[in-house]
């Protein structure tokens, strides 16, 4: 597995060439196991020429919904990366690798896994149920959290597995959909920054059989919904790479208030220029200091991106 390219929340950016001001949006895609998110990233770009950068890695091992912001969509990264999940995903209890996936080594194997098919159904139900709301999570060994200045899979890679303080993530729900012991199959909807993989791992910690842990690692999973972006809008990586230049631009989707998730705030007149410029728009507004909002025209183009402050509309990226 290639950890290089798993960002925890995060994107990869690549280098813009050409055609960038007729591009603008995002392309919703189906990203298919054993391939990383850059690599769909390159496909893109090398299709379209213009910078890319998707919202939201997938594991290599992975699959499911990847939005991929083309051209000067990318400017709306930061604004979109910070959004709701939804995956289902597949528990496999009685191990613990180094990747907290079934792609890593074997750190741990429960001695008696005969016991495990035993667990009553109401143990396990609790045990995940007991993960929902605001949580406290260790990053896996490998991720791209950094440890005094070096990324913690390089730091796995010398053979060196770093343990953070835990961070703070909400999962919404947990929906069991299936147990087929040693398997369990859960739906989850969590915010970003949240590893299905440790949660996996702190599932298969909290499970005990005769006072001794059982371990758990992840089996499988697959995004089905990234911020406003579902199943039912992604287009599978394959088709994308059989579409030519101008078919791939009819699947790029416009960037609308709604997908930013932002209170929309309409300006008009003399007010577009400043707010171009930089400055803040004439009036004020009601609102709560530090609320982010978009700034559109009568046409519902966005102008920029801006931040109430004392009812002011700070200006915080002109697009």
């Amino acid at each position: 597995m290639n950890y290089e390219e798993i960002t925890g929340g995060g994107l990869e950016r690549k280098d813009s060439t050409s055609n960038q001001e007729e591009v603008s949006g995002i392309i919703v895609v189906d990203k298919p196991g054993g391939k990383t998110s850059a690599y769909v990233d390159n496909i893109i770009k090398r299709k379209l020429k213009v910078k890319v950068g998707h919202i939201g890695t997938i594991d290599p091992f992975a699959e499911g919904v990847l939005p991929v912001a083309v051209g000067k969509g990318t400017k709306f990264i930061p604004y979109i990366t910070d959004t709701d999940r939804e995956y289902i995903a597949q528990i496999l209890l009685g191990k613990r690798t180094d990747t907290d996936d079934i792609t890593g080594r074997t750190l741990y194997e429960f001695d008696e896994p005969e016991k495990i098919k035993k667990i009553p159904l109401k143990e396990i139900l609790d045990v995940i149920k007991s993960f929902e709301g605001v949580i406290e999570q260790v990053p896996p060994y490998y991720s791209a959290k950094k440890y005094m200045g070096k990324h913690l899979y390089e730091w796995a890679r010398e053979g060196k597995l770093i343990e953070l303080p835990p961070s703070k993530v909400t999962i919404y729900s947990i929906e069991v959909l299936s147990v087929n012991l040693p398997y369990v199959k859960v739906k989850i909807l969590s915010s970003s920054g949240m590893y299905v993989r440790a949660l996996a791992r702190d599932i298969g910690e909290k499970i005990q059989i005769d006072g001794k842990k059982v371990g758990g690692t992840l089996y499988s999973l697959r995004r089905t919904r990234c911020g406003v972006f579902s199943e039912k809008d992604a287009i599978p990586l394959e088709t994308i790479k059989k579409l030519d230049r101008e078919q791939i631009l009819k699947l790029v989707r416009k960037i609308t208030p709604d997908i930013l998730d932002r209170r929309k705030i309409v300006i008009r007149g003399q007010d577009i220029q400043r707010v171009k410029n930089g400055a803040p728009p004439k009036f004020k507004v009601q609102g709560s200091n530090g609320e982010k909002v978009i700034l559109c025209d009568e046409n519902d183009r966005i102008i920029a991106i801006g931040e109430i402050k004392k009812g002011v509309i700070q200006v915080k990226r002109v697009i």
